[in-house]
């Protein structure tokens, strides 16, 4: 039997945020949030496979999927898209939930904005946000800041004055970024960062600055320290694909369970690419519904869904 899939709206200073919600409100609660230019829909297959005595609330993220904007004119950090999630909290009024989230999803769960509310964190894919060795303050710089303001009339038009494209050509540009995703899938998740604008075409209606959100230009070892004084479980898991592609080769202790002091990292490999948790969700299916079942115990002792 699947879950029961409920969509609204919660209010906030800046607008409106779109959530999607999986099950039933008694239940344990369990938080999803997306990666960058996403939506909650991408969620879908990875429920579908979850323990249904959890009641899980999928976020779109501030200027993703059906959320509003925030305000134009504004650079966008990390803490503002991490506040975003604390209003969901607060709305709800939880005390402790667990949380899944993928690739940028991920990032944000450690930052200061959710400190300890979270009982159990899943590191879906996660993505590891560094200043590199070789680029140096000056490049991240140009790249965040001159880069916004140099084209700040781009990341600040209103959606409506943004391109037209075929819907098919959009379909075929984002399975080409996202080639893991089948035909449904990938338009299931357009549908949701678009609108119609006649005659077969359609209109993004994400908010381009997500591709410039401003954070803290960290080091390798800010990471480490970042990561490793969490104390909450967690279960990070790392897909095969990215793993080759070397993605983790500057920050090899964000899968390195011996790193932790406190012991509460467990690892887990996947098949799959990035987006796993959509093509694939059987791969980790199993993982994250023992540790949200049974905690690091579940994953130890492998118990059984």
């Amino acid at each position: 039997m699947s879950l029961l899939e409920k969509e609204w709206y919660i209010e906030a200073p800046w607008g409106r945020i779109a959530i999607i919600a999986w099950g039933n409100c008694t239940d344990p609660p369990v938080l999803l949030c997306h990666g960058s230019i996403d939506t909650a829909v991408s969620f879908r297959p990875l429920i579908s496979l979850l323990p249904k005595n959890f009641y899980y609330i999928g976020v779109d993220l501030p200027g993703n999927g059906k959320s509003d904007r925030f305000l134009p004119g504004l650079m966008i950090s990390v803490y503002d898209m991490a506040y975003a999630l604390r209003h969901v909290v607060t709305h709800f009024r939880w005390t402790k939930y667990s949380y899944i989230g993928h690739s940028f999803g991920a990032y944000l769960a450690i930052q200061p904005v959710l400190p300890d509310e979270i009982d159990r964190l899943v590191d879906s894919t996660l993505l590891t946000l560094l200043l590199s060795k070789t680029k140096g303050l000056s490049f991240w710089y140009r790249m965040f800041f001159t880069d916004f303001f140099e084209n700040y009339d781009k990341y600040n038009a209103p959606k409506e004055k943004g391109p037209r494209i075929k819907w098919t050509e959009a379909l075929q540009s984002l399975r080409e970024n996202r080639p893991t995703l089948s035909a449904e899938q990938a338009a299931g998740i357009l549908e949701r960062l678009s609108e119609p604008a006649g005659d077969g075409h359609i209109r993004y209606t994400y908010d381009l600055r997500m591709k410039r959100l401003t954070g803290p230009a960290y080091s390798p070892e800010h990471v480490r320290r970042l990561y490793t004084n969490v104390k909450t479980p967690m279960l990070a898991i790392a897909t095969k694909e990215s793993l080759q592609a070397e993605l983790f080769r500057n920050t090899a202790f964000l899968l390195d369970e011996s790193q932790y002091p406190l012991k509460n990292l467990r690892y887990r490999e996947v098949e799959g690419g990035h987006d796993a948790h959509v093509s694939s969700p059987e791969e980790m299916a199993t993982y994250v519904g023992q540790f949200l079942l049974f905690g690091l115990q579940g994953l130890d002792n492998k118990a059984k869904l």
